[in-house]
């Protein structure tokens, strides 16, 4: 029998032990016996043959798209066929990666969190469709219709109205509390409950109202109703505990076309944890996958009600074309006509990608080091060995005219209105806080909390950004600065930074 299948066989709850060849064994009758372990080979060769290649694909995908390291684990009905770790924890170093390793998640933590919440629920702590300001009366959004009605359920499905607005996750750093309370001064991009829009911020919401009712951190909310009854042992929900590990990944992003190990992202730093603080390993996600698949039970003791688990699967709103939809924590969609529960995950230097297929027992997780698709290829790859699809034969898409660029044109010939150090000085926005524009030599610079960006003239007394796009600059009657336009978020207008005096 291949090595993978052998190892697959006796990695669940069955042990050779319970199994024994010698005919002479009293506990057991031979002929059953053998018929038991013929049965059991016999399933788990299939499986060791639907797996062959797969460690292949993986150096071959791998290499393809510059990773150093991944991890890969399956679950069928509650045995662990696939637990392996391809490649290095980071580059030029030899430790190799083990299903031990622990990776950033990323957004897969937003199942973490609806899961805490649920327990909540079931303890009749928490209402998902009481409106929140019953739970945090003081709790305010730009649009007071929504700021009245906005329920945990609305807000762990991307309803709410507000677009991303990730720049407040990078630009600026708040403790938690101080963040939801600036949220009122976002402009939404829609009427709230319109339509579906990823937003970070709502669940960052979501758990600091699940901490403040459970008289608790939102990490320890995590760690005592999810990690501890899972026996999630290894996982954590900080960086500085991940990086006290053993086994632990670095976080790589291509630079000039080569991974590069570059720092880790600190959700606490920036107080948006509950919406991607978990790092994990691929033994420890096999048995968060599990849970899910048992119904919310460990061990037979049932950790979330059956009811909650129903409504943390149960689709809310339509998530994109087809039939992908938006359920607690979870994206719910079908593939190649399987019901298929998921979520991708993807933070500096990581992403991660989990899928359930209920129907069929099976559960796939796989985490790298690197900012790829590779998470999503690879659990594709997977499923379908797992499924027995076929492979769809792979077409080039037919030429396409290139996009028209409709980005602004510069103005030839124009320069600002002032002198640089004109601009220089400190800029405030009630949710952003202040920030500064400094005159350095004659070079500007925009300065937040955790980026400093060059302004490069752009036309008149607009200017260019990285990572920010056009910054314009606004003059009074009198001929000085008085207000500052940023573009932090391209679904709204740029927001007004007014010049402090």
């Amino acid at each position: 029998m291949p090595g993978l299948a052998w190892t697959c066989l006796f990695t669940g709850t069955v042990t050779l032990q319970q199994f024994p060849l010698a005919v002479g064994e009293p506990r057991y009758n031979p002929p059953v016996t053998r018929i038991l372990l013929i049965t059991f080979l016999a399933a788990f060769s299939a499986l060791a043959q639907s797996l062959d290649g797969f460690d292949q694909f993986m150096a071959e995908t791998m290499a393809r798209l510059n990773v150093p390291g991944a991890a890969a684990g399956v679950i069928q009905d509650g045995k662990v066929v696939l637990a392996k770790g391809y490649g290095v924890r980071a580059v030029n170093a030899p430790d190799k990666v083990t299903p031990q390793t622990l990776f950033a998640i990323g957004s897969v933590t937003k199942s973490f969190t609806s899961a805490a919440l649920a327990t909540l629920v079931d303890e009749g702590k928490l209402d998902w469709d009481k409106p929140v300001r019953e739970y945090l009366p003081w709790f305010r959004l730009y649009d007071p219709h929504a700021t009245e009605l906005i329920t945990l359920r609305d807000m762990l499905t991307h309803r709410s109205g507000l677009p991303r607005y990730d720049s407040m996750r990078f630009l600026v750093k708040f403790p938690m509390e101080e963040l939801v309370r600036r949220l009122q001064y976002l402009p939404p991009s829609l009427s709230f409950r319109e339509a579906y829009q990823y937003n970070n911020l709502m669940y960052v919401t979501a758990g600091f109202i699940g901490a403040r009712v459970n008289n608790s951190s939102f990490e320890d909310l995590v760690r005592t109703r999810v990690f501890r009854p899972l026996e999630m042992t290894a996982s954590t929900v900080t960086v500085k505990d991940s990086q006290k590990a053993a086994d632990f990944a670095r976080p790589h992003e291509l630079q000039n076309g080569k991974p590069t190990v570059v720092p880790f992202y600190d959700y606490q730093e920036f107080g948006v944890g509950p919406n991607g603080f978990v790092n994990s390993n691929v033994d420890d996600m096999l048995r968060y996958l599990r849970f899910y698949l048992d119904g919310g039970k460990v061990g037979g003791r049932q950790v979330i009600s059956e009811a909650q688990m129903r409504q943390l699967r149960q689709p809310v709103i339509s998530a994109g074309p087809g039939t992908a939809t938006y359920a607690l924590g979870w994206n719910v969609s079908y593939y190649e006509g399987r019901l298929r529960i998921g979520h991708g995950g993807a933070i500096t230097g990581f992403t991660a990608n989990v899928a359930l297929f209920p129907d069929q027992k099976i559960g796939i997780v796989v985490l790298n080091n690197g900012s790829s698709p590779l998470p999503d290829i690879a659990t594709r790859a997977l499923a379908n060995r797992m499924l027995g699809i076929k492979p769809r034969e792979r077409r080039d898409p037919a030429p396409q005219p290139p996009a028209a660029d409709n980005r602004p044109k510069p103005t030839p010939g124009t320069k600002p209105s002032l002198d640089a150090a004109a601009y220089a000085g400190s800029y405030h926005h009630p949710a952003y806080g202040t920030i500064r524009v400094q005159n350095s030599s004659g070079e500007l610079d925009i300065v937040f909390p955790s980026l400093t960006a060059r302004l490069r003239h752009f036309h008149y007394d607009t200017f260019t950004a990285p990572r920010l796009g056009l910054v314009r600059f606004s003059l009074d009657e009198t001929g000085k600065i008085t207000t500052m336009h940023l573009p932090v978020e391209q679904a709204v207008k740029p927001l007004p930074f007014e010049r402090l005096p």
